[in-house]
């Protein structure tokens, strides 16, 4: 019997599902509250009367359920923080019984015993675990909480577990006089790490702005540097060099978006509003599964993805077979089919400092 590698199974589903519009991954935000208050959150609202406007678990589950039946088959729960919805356990449960492989962002706060415990009892496919800082100063300069002795303790409670776990952090101007010191604690816990490397601009009611706490050109390149001489490779060279392959294609599309955004994968925000990705634009496209039912809601979606025309701009950029457009990344004129020429220029920077350390 013949044997697919399993980064090769993985993308023939991810094809075959995006050829048959079929929404396979779905991400669930369960809340825009949470236990900490960090200043670059694109999400997180303070006002705990949003609260009578959040889906209860029931409704939760019967949208989950619903995605089941039109071909879901992973899933992340994610916030703000997730952990915090009173009906966390009760969503979760109903994944890992349905068989859906599980994924599950979190602060760490509330990864105390008894959560890890439950996790070992029915473990999720991962854990990804948002590191904001290396002490108790940067935690406060980050996240407004000085949480940083309780969530490296709960990290490495979740390590000794055995449970998969990746570490998150998410560099700003908040957290730059940390930076390293932060990647270097990340890397210390021996498991995989993930340096993010865009900022997503807050949504409006939220009342920040990236601006605030965005990074410079060369503070990117230097952390970015750094990340490569601290720690190791996400992938390993023949899964990177197969997936760099499946990324770059020859000619953009006049219309559709190239990612499975909106193709094989959705995502409901807090209020029950499905977008294809978690910060999508939605003068773009969005849908109302709790209204119309979900296989309306993605259909709807799904039509206005792959219509989707791709700005002219693109046609003619020198690296339109590399750098894909995503109307997240050019959110205030993406509903125009425009490209945001500082997001474009940043692109074509990083591309060219990358080229000179080859």
């Amino acid at each position: 019997m013949d044997k697919l590698p399993y980064r090769e199974f993985i993308a023939m589903i991810d094809e075959r599902t995006r050829e048959a519009d079929v929404p396979y991954s779905g991400s669930f935000e369960l809340t825009p509250l949470c236990n900490l208050d960090c200043k670059m959150c694109y999400v997180h609202l303070q006002d705990p009367s949003v609260r009578h406007r959040m889906l209860s678990g029931e409704q939760w589950i019967s949208l989950i359920r619903q995605a089941i039946d039109e071909g879901m088959m992973v899933a992340l729960l994610t916030g703000g923080e997730a952990m915090t919805h009173p009906a966390f356990w009760d969503i979760y449960m109903y994944l890992i019984n349905h068989g859906i492989v599980t994924q599950v962002k979190t602060n760490g706060l509330l990864l105390n015993e008894e959560a890890i415990s439950r996790f070992e009892d029915y473990p999720p496919y991962k854990l990804d675990i948002s590191l904001y800082g290396c002490d108790s100063e940067s935690y406060v300069a980050v996240t407004g909480v000085d949480a940083y002795e309780q969530v490296v303790r709960h990290i490495r409670l979740a390590v000794e577990a055995g449970l998969k776990i990746q570490i998150m952090v998410t560099p700003s101007s908040y957290m730059s006089p940390w930076t390293e010191r932060v990647m270097k604690l990340a890397g210390s816990f021996g498991v995989s790490v993930m340096v993010n490397g865009n900022l997503i601009d807050p949504h409006e009611n939220t009342g920040r702005k990236k601006t605030d706490f965005d990074l410079s050109f060369d503070e990117d390149m230097s952390i970015k540097e750094k990340k490569r001489e601290m720690l190791p490779p996400l992938y390993d060279p023949a899964d990177h060099e197969f997936f760099m392959k499946r990324r770059n294609r020859p000619v953009l599309s006049d219309k559709g978006l190239y990612c499975s955004a909106g193709r094989s994968g959705f995502a409901v925000n807090w209020d029950g509003i499905m977008v294809p990705c978690l910060a999508f634009p939605r003068d773009v496209a969005c849908s109302y599964p709790l209204r119309d039912g979900f296989s309306q809601a993605w259909r709807e979606v799904n039509e206005a993805v792959k219509n989707y025309e791709v700005p002219q701009a693109c046609h003619s950029c020198e690296l339109n077979d590399k750098c894909h457009y995503c109307p997240m990344n050019h959110q205030k004129v993406a509903a125009k089919h425009q490209c945001d020429t500082d997001f474009c220029n940043y692109i074509k920077a990083r591309y060219k400092a990358a080229e000179k350390t080859k």
